[in-house]
């Protein structure tokens, strides 16, 4: 029996080995998400709808005294009994369950679980831009239809859509009479909610400080670069040092190009050492437009005029655009009613050196909301098939 037992086990061992069978059997090696250990819940904001699920016990013990109290209303407990003789009070207990249960499988496949999946590794070979946008109260005026605002929010959803499938990473610089924005980054989504938010309306101060945007996009840029230079080096260099950008950068400048008091020449020359091309587009017309004014709330209220009563005039500083573009190696494209400006810039873009880069790691989750909405569908199906009354047996 042992050496029988002895040559078994070596034939075991022999047919287990086969390179056939053990690739059929080991399963191949691929980046995946645990099944337990990464439930996610893609839509939080729906707790609420499970709520309803002591909503619907109160309303079942509600309901239970409330026939309690009829029952005793009436009156003659025997008479009672008799009438109420054939109603199936498991049955019933069984329905109220069911309903309740459904109603909490229903909210928890509201709020979308999500698990498992595969992580994958979305590489992207692309640019470092900055878009710059204008949003005076210059850029309400009708020259350009329907507005300037207007036209350009349309240019813009355009150019992230066409930016996220080139695999280029963007800031955006809103700029009036001050600059804010939102660094460099590879989620357009988050840039489109933050210009949403935008508006020339009720942005403050007024006025056009093209210099203080310029250098708020740069220093997106700058950081950027560094950000890059830690990713390879594995450590933070001198705060100091402005690393070389392993892409071309460049900032697009969207305005009607007035602007007396920022310095841009100033903030070019800048771009122009870091090698950072600015490509400025021009919105408006040159011949002028008056400037609207608004109330408190946002609604338009004439239009502004000086000290002597006259319109204030809004129009399109292409030369200082232009030697803007000049100064860093950009272009400068004016945008008409004809003509999409940023389509031009975009090509103008393909030219620009990319470098390849592993910027993101995707999770593709598998959706859950089917192992709730299935038994809450199998519940209601329940409680609707359970008889509230006993069936009677005829003598």
């Amino acid at each position: 029996m042992t050496a029988f037992a002895t040559n078994v086990e070596r034939i075991v061992s022999g047919v287990w080995s086969t390179p056939w069978l053990m690739g059929w059997f080991e399963p191949a090696v691929e980046p995946t998400v645990g099944t337990l250990d990464a439930v996610d819940w893609g839509r939080l904001d729906w707790w609420w709808a499970c709520l309803a699920v002591p909503a619907a016990i109160a309303a079942t013990l509600w309901a239970n005294r409330a026939r309690r109290r009829g029952r005793a209303a009436l009156g003659r407990p025997d008479l009672v009994a008799r009438l109420i003789g054939s109603v199936h009070h498991g049955n019933r207990l069984a329905q109220a369950v069911c309903v309740t249960l459904a109603f909490g499988c229903m909210g928890a496949a509201l709020m979308r679980p999500q698990y498992g999946g595969k992580a994958t590794v979305i590489p992207a070979s692309g640019l470092d831009v900055v878009l710059a946008v204008d949003y005076s109260k210059s850029m309400l005026a009708p020259d350009v239809y329907p507005t300037r605002s207007e036209r350009l929010e349309a240019e813009l959803a355009r150019f992230l859509d066409d930016a996220s499938r080139r695999g280029d990473r963007i800031g955006v610089v809103v700029f009036a009479g001050a600059a804010r924005g939102f660094p460099v980054t590879a989620d357009v989504r988050l840039l489109k909610t933050y210009l949403q938010a935008a508006d020339p309306r009720t942005e403050k101060p007024g006025g056009t400080a093209i210099g203080r945007a310029l250098r708020l996009g740069l220093e997106f840029l700058v950081d950027a670069r560094k950000g890059d230079a830690d990713d390879v080096e594995g450590t933070a260099g001198d705060a100091k040092e402005i690393p070389p950008a392993q892409n071309d950068q460049a900032i697009i400048l969207l305005t009607d190009g007035e602007d007396t008091e920022s310095r841009p020449l100033d903030a070019a020359k800048e771009a122009a050492k870091l090698g950072v091309r600015v490509y400025t587009v021009g919105i408006g017309s040159k011949s002028g437009e008056p400037v609207q004014k608004f109330d408190d709330e946002g609604k338009p209220d004439g239009f502004v005029t000086d000290e002597q009563g006259n319109y204030i005039m809004t129009r399109l500083d292409s030369t200082l655009l232009e030697e803007l573009a000049k100064l860093t190696g950009g272009r400068f494209v004016h945008v008409d009613p004809d003509h999409f400006g940023l389509d031009e810039v975009r090509d103008l873009l393909e030219g620009l050196s990319r470098s390849r880069r592993d910027v993101s790691i995707e999770i593709l989750r598998d959706e859950g909301f089917s192992f709730f909405v299935i038994p809450a569908l199998l519940l209601l199906v329940i409680a609707l098939a359970l008889p509230e009354r006993r069936r009677r047996v005829s003598p």
